[in-house]
């Protein structure tokens, strides 16, 4: 290149900088850069909202306009097929623009052309923008959802059974749905925060649905009579015929889910005269006493029976403290306070209904569901006596009240035993197997005697010894107790004559003892 092209080239690019200089330096100054007025340089934005060229009055205004559009925009929540509406700011969204249009107003007003240019320079690669503040205050938010959301949340529905005119039908299911509040929260807060456009926002909630443990097609499958008893209360006072049947009408269609236990304790309530129930005659240590709600043993008896008969789960049954007439010996099952419960688990994949019933002096239960046993199979029980023990001789309590001649009865004798019972269980006829259910021990009770003795008279002739009750049914023979040794009757002293005593009132005859448990 010559020496003359070289100096050409030079003066070329010094045109060009000169151009481009000048063409900066309009541009500074036509954006403001050289300004010492109010207005605030061209292209500074505050958020989303451009001040460029405005006073500081104006861009004040204009961000102010800006945060009232979006802390009042519509948000809508939808959950399913509803809708809640709220403004943002009613969801605990806000915005605070700080001091950023006074700095945006100062920007440029000071410095050398050099640091205006290089100010602008920046502003227009959007380095000199302003940013707004935008908070979610949860508390506010969670506070908004729980209060006017969660009230669409639906509740989960099993089916449940009704019994009616001798025919099971299957009431629908139905699926829950549940609003999640936390998760619901987070969608809204991110959805405000990354939209600040300040137009109309929709958030799905967040909903968990939850399905019925138990369908209508599970239910329907209980329709199958698995076992059931009867016993007849017919012989009781009006007052343990209440309580059997108050009893039993707690009980009766009570439906047992797959894996649930059943207590007779909770079912039937405390024994009160609030929920029903009378004094009649119960066990109470040895004793036949008055309490309320006595005789609902009968019930519990009575269900236990059915349940074994269906093959359900026993968790706890417990014998009474001495024989009842209605059973035979270990198909009783007694209940007491807190410490005695019949309980008994649904270990089929079938609800299980219990139909009650108790009139006319008969009281019956009926265990209904689903029948899976081989209809070739069969089951019987069958209570065995192990031990018989003899009540021993009678107790006597004296009354100085009552004249010599007088003897009452107040407490019959009660034979005790040691039993056990067995299921037997035959197929086509035959059986197969033979399993012991439980055993029992009852307890043995002397007669309890009253006699007077306001004047001296000879002793009373002692009672006879009380006759062993009947003994119930059993499939092998009792052991007996040895017979004790007769002892020698000793020596009675003939007293010596008194003076005629005055004519003592008539023995009052006593009636035999109530129905008991």
């Amino acid at each position: 290149m010559t020496r003359k092209n070289k100096k050409l080239m030079v003066l070329f690019v010094i045109g060009c900088i000169c151009i481009i200089a000048v063409a900066g330096a309009v541009t500074f100054i036509a954006k403001g850069g050289l300004s010492t007025n109010d207005g605030i340089m061209e292209g500074v934005k505050i958020g989303e909202v451009e001040v460029g060229g405005l006073s500081e009055e104006e861009a004040e205004q204009k961000v102010e306009e800006y945060i009232s559009r979006l802390e009042n925009r519509q948000v809508t929540i939808t959950i399913e097929d509803q809708e809640v509406t709220a403004s943002a700011l009613e969801l605990g969204f806000s915005c605070d623009a700080e001091d950023s249009v006074q700095k945006a107003a100062e920007l440029g007003k000071s410095g050398n052309f050099f640091s205006r240019f290089q100010l602008m320079s920046e502003i227009d690669a959007g380095e000199k923008n302003f940013e707004v503040k935008y908070t979610v205050d949860e508390v506010v938010l969670n506070t908004y959802i729980e209060e006017n959301c969660t009230g669409f949340d639906v509740k989960v529905k099993n089916s449940k059974l009704k019994l009616a005119q001798g025919k099971f039908k299957a009431t629908k299911s139905r699926d829950g749905r549940e609003l999640q509040v936390e998760e619901t929260a987070d969608a809204i807060s991110s959805a405000m925060l990354k939209d600040i456009s300040g137009e109309p926002l929709e958030v799905a909630a967040v909903v968990k649905v939850k399905k019925p443990k138990y369908t209508k097609e599970q239910v329907e499958k209980c329709k199958d009579l698995l076992g059931s008893y009867s016993t007849s209360f017919a012989s009781s006072t009006a007052a343990r015929a209440t309580n059997v049947r108050t009893a039993a009408n707690y009980i009766n269609g009570t439906i047992i889910y797959p894996g649930k236990t059943f207590s007779t304790v909770k079912v039937i309530k405390d024994r009160t005269v609030e929920n029903g129930y009378q004094m009649a005659p119960e066990y109470s240590s040895g004793k036949v006493v008055d309490g309320v709600g006595g005789g609902v043993c009968q019930v519990s008896t009575t269900l236990y029976n059915a349940v074994i008969n269906a093959e359900l789960e026993v968790v706890e049954r417990s014998p009474h403290s001495m024989v009842v007439a209605y059973v035979d010996v270990s198909r009783d099952a007694a209940i007491s306070g807190d410490y005695k419960d019949l309980k008994f688990k649904n270990n089929t994949d079938v609800p299980i209904y219990i139909a009650a019933s108790a009139e006319g002096g008969t009281l019956s239960f009926k265990i209904y569901g689903e029948e899976t046993r081989p209809a070739n199979r069969k089951i019987s029980f069958e209570s065995e006596t192990l031990e018989t023990i003899q009540p021993g001789e009678p107790k006597i309590t004296e009354d100085p009240t009552k004249p010599a001649s007088y003897r009452a009865v107040t407490q019959s004798a009660h034979v005790g035993y040691k039993a056990r019972l067995w299921k037997i269980v035959t197929v086509d006829g035959k059986e197969t197997e033979r399993v012991q259910v439980n055993s029992s021990v009852y307890n043995a009770e002397p007669e309890y005697v009253t006699v007077g003795r306001q004047q001296t008279t000879p002793s009373p002739k002692p009672s006879k010894e009380p006759e062993e009750s009947d003994k119930p049914k059993d499939s092998a023979k009792p052991k007996e107790t040895k017979k004790p040794k007769a002892t020698k009757k000793p020596p009675v002293k003939t007293p010596k004559p008194t003076a005629k005593p005055k004519p003592t009132e008539a023995p009052v005859v006593t009636e035999p003892p109530e129905e008991t448990e």
